[in-house]
């Protein structure tokens, strides 16, 4: 399978988690329950496949807890659970386009922490498919543009996107000893259990009170936006890199869209279609372009 598919997986899968998770929090059901249940889930799905993997890899993480307390608790702790939170207060528009700078955040955060250099046509290519990704949330419109507010709901979609971006970037210092399923299966648990007292202290919805609707939605999630996302955009990561994997977050507005033609009757207008072509071209500058034009990148 072609290295950039391991990153376009992900974002269709959590196009959907983000559609989805909207309309569960609006319909009553509170964030701590949703992502505690969600990586509930996630875990139960997974560790008859790890736990072998798990005991086998016991020694290697024992000698790297630290970090991999810091990947459960960014990765799968803070970013789901605070964009869900966000969800309750902030509207789809703001939130999508504050999704929208992680990838400058994963630019800015590799250059902190690992030193790395971006090049020119990286830097041409994030400007390219953030005008892309602004002209589809402010429906090319200057004043929409320009009366967004910062909301309460913001800043905890900009604490996920700032969680997220460091989790990005420091996966390349995963243990490489660790197998990609031990690794995501201990950090899945470990994130559980940092969400697990949070679920049972702030957590209110009744599970008596869940629809069947509920339930698929929380099966979704733990399925295809968990364990499948999770996977692959770690496997994208260490195959095309963290500066080229952010790149691609740029399309969840556009699988967004797509989403709610397919399952809500949207129309597509003009200025999707001059989103979609600027976000696009921002992602070829970005790496097919860079990496042909500057091979040691």
């Amino acid at each position: 399978m072609p290295a950039f598919i391991y990153l376009l997986l992900p974002i269709l899968f959590w196009s959907g988690n983000y559609t989805l998770g909207r309309l569960t929090v609006t319909e009553g059901i509170d964030p701590f329950s949703i992502s505690f249940l969600r990586w509930s889930l996630a875990c139960l799905i997974i560790l008859p496949f790890a736990y072998k993997k798990l005991w086998r890899e016991r020694k290697i993480i024992a000698k790297n807890w630290p970090l991999l307390v810091l990947f459960g608790w960014l990765g799968i702790c803070n970013y789901n659970l605070f964009l869900y939170i966000g969800l309750t207060s902030t509207t789809v528009t703001n939130a999508v386009l504050l999704n929208s700078i992680m990838p400058v955040m994963i630019l800015i955060t590799a250059r902190l922490l690992l030193g790395n250099k971006t090049s020119w046509l990286q830097n041409t290519g994030i400007l390219i498919s953030t005008v892309g990704a602004i002209a589809i949330v402010s429906r090319g419109s200057l004043d929409t543009l320009l009366h967004l507010s910062i909301s309460q709901g913001d800043l905890w979609i900009i604490a996920a996107a700032v969680s997220w971006a460091i989790y990005s970037v420091m996966i390349a210092r995963r243990p490489k000893e660790m197998s990609l399923i031990g690794f995501f299966a201990c950090t899945a648990l470990i994130g559980t259990l940092f969400q697990a007292p949070l679920f049972f202290l702030f957590g209110h919805s009744q599970l008596s009170s869940f629809t069947v609707g509920n339930w698929g939605t929380i099966l979704y999630m733990g399925v295809f936006a968990s364990v499948g996302a999770f996977l692959c955009w770690n496997i994208g990561i260490q195959k095309l890199g963290a500066a080229t994997a952010g790149h691609f977050i740029h399309l969840l507005p556009v699988f967004s869209i797509g989403l709610s033609v397919l399952f809500l009757g949207e129309t597509l207008f003009s200025f999707h279609y001059v989103g979609i072509a600027l976000i696009f071209s921002g992602i070829f500058v970005a790496t097919l372009l860079n990496k042909k034009l500057n091979p040691s990148n």
